[in-house]
């Protein structure tokens, strides 16, 4: 495991780097519109979807992946229609992609869209302190390096399936080299400081559910850094999503199945 790097390290470049942009002092909420409502956080800007009349409604913030360099906050698949469906406020959140930003400045984009979250979404109906942050692949990534260095705090954390936990781990089960999919990770003098698992010791982390496919050493990767969680301290779950590849495990939530019921009920703890 990596040596691990301080949280007020991480924060001081994450509060540094982007000013947190607050709501217009006028603002009013918004009426329910039939789409998402785009909004900016200051940083970048995120798609906010709507249940029902939202009343202090649980959050649902989604970061999507895409190799760190691809994607953009409308793949959501089947979440927010589901999620909305059952009185959540679904957020998918947009970062600046590779090269233009490297992994760090994207996790603290993610850290800066939580932040304003929980200071801005009783606005449009939510409630910001019961905020889950999930991530697939890249976007797990960040939610974990965003989340585990305290430079946000959401109420649970959601990984889902991403091989660069442990960057350093990752290139040593390669060959000492990182895989092509990973290329936005390659500065070998930034994998320990841009690895989740580095943080895990900083603070009781916000509980966690750790979901991963039958891709190759999919399953390795997770078991090791939900362990390293769970050795200091940290409440987790793990899910063993065996019969989903990388990409089914995150589309097929929403649908009835395993991984559906899997988040499900480890949202219950909002």
């Amino acid at each position: 495991m990596n040596t691990p790097i301080s949280r007020r390290t991480f924060g001081k470049f994450a509060f540094s780097a982007f000013s947190v942009v607050a709501a217009p002092s006028l603002f009013i909420r918004p009426a329910i519109a039939a789409g998402p409502t785009e909004v900016s956080y200051g940083a970048n800007k995120l798609d906010i979807h709507f249940p029902k009349n939202p009343n202090n409604a649980p959050v649902l913030a989604y970061v999507h992946g895409g190799a760190w360099k691809l994607g953009n906050k409308r793949k959501v698949g089947s979440k927010a229609k589901y999620y909305t469906a059952k009185g959540y406020i679904v957020v998918s959140i947009g970062y600046t992609l590779f090269p233009r930003a490297n992994a760090e400045q994207q996790a603290v984009q993610i850290a800066q869209a939580v932040n304003w979250l929980k200071t801005n979404i009783d606005k449009y109906g939510g409630d910001g302190s019961r905020i889950a942050l999930m991530g697939h692949s890249a976007g797990c990534h960040l939610a974990a390096m965003a989340t585990l260095s305290g430079a946000c705090t959401p109420k649970l954390l959601i990984c889902n399936d991403t091989g660069a936990y442990d960057v350093t781990y990752l290139a040593k089960i390669n060959n000492g080299r990182v895989p092509r999919l990973y290329s936005a990770l390659d500065k070998k003098s930034k994998w320990g400081r841009w690895s989740p698992i580095s943080y895990v010791n900083n603070r009781i982390q916000p509980p966690t559910l750790v979901m991963w496919s039958g891709g190759r050493n999919r399953d390795r990767i997770s078991k090791r850094f939900a362990n390293a969680m769970i050795s200091a301290g940290n409440n987790v779950i793990q899910f063993a999503g065996d019969s989903y590849n990388h990409l089914s495990i995150n589309s097929a939530i929403g649908g009835s199945n395993a991984v559906t019921r899997a988040v499900d009920k480890f949202l219950t703890r909002l």
